[in-house]
């Protein structure tokens, strides 16, 4: 549950505070850029293989098609990149909105535009923090397979050995 501030609107800010948050809008501003950038690449070379997957599948050798089964087609792999674009789009939502209510601070130093700022400011790090966890918690459960994989392999492989 997050707490219940009251704001008052007309609370004046510091310059030092104003200036220390002012020197991170630029860096902000810039990530966002990168961020919409690389959804923006990603878009288009998802768009671009599931295409291409599409028109060229009857082209392709059997080599080449069972190359692409097996990692799941063209079009699988677009369908990733497309998955992956998306979740680029909050941070890069929340970069910028950060970015701005920066600006908003600067022009008007008031507690509203502070609260602002900070609140863009914690959403994207609440996302980050929530990726973390949920990438260590994938990168755990594939140790594991893997690990398992290879003792069954091995097991196998001794089984049959004998």
């Amino acid at each position: 549950m997050e707490p219940n501030f009251s704001i008052s609107p007309g609370g004046a800010v510091g310059a030092a505070v104003v200036d220390q948050l002012a020197r991170t809008k630029g860096w902000t501003r810039f990530f966002s850029i990168i961020l919409w950038l690389g959804a923006a690449l990603m878009i288009l070379a998802g768009g671009g293989m599931m295409v291409f997957g599409a028109l060229a599948g009857g082209g392709m050798t059997n080599e080449m098609q069972q190359q692409f089964a097996a990692i799941g087609g063209l079009i699988g792999m677009g369908l990733v990149y497309l998955v992956i674009a998306f979740f680029y789009i909050y941070p890069a939502l929340k970069l910028g909105g950060y970015s701005s209510r920066i600006t908003d601070l600067i022009n008007t130093p008031n507690e509203a535009n502070l609260v602002a700022a900070l609140n863009e400011q914690r959403a994207f790090w609440k996302y980050v923090g929530i990726w973390m966890v949920v990438m260590m918690v994938l990168y755990a459960i594939i140790i594991v397979v893997v690990l398992v994989g290879a003792g069954l392999a091995a097991a196998a492989g001794a089984a049959g050995g004998s």
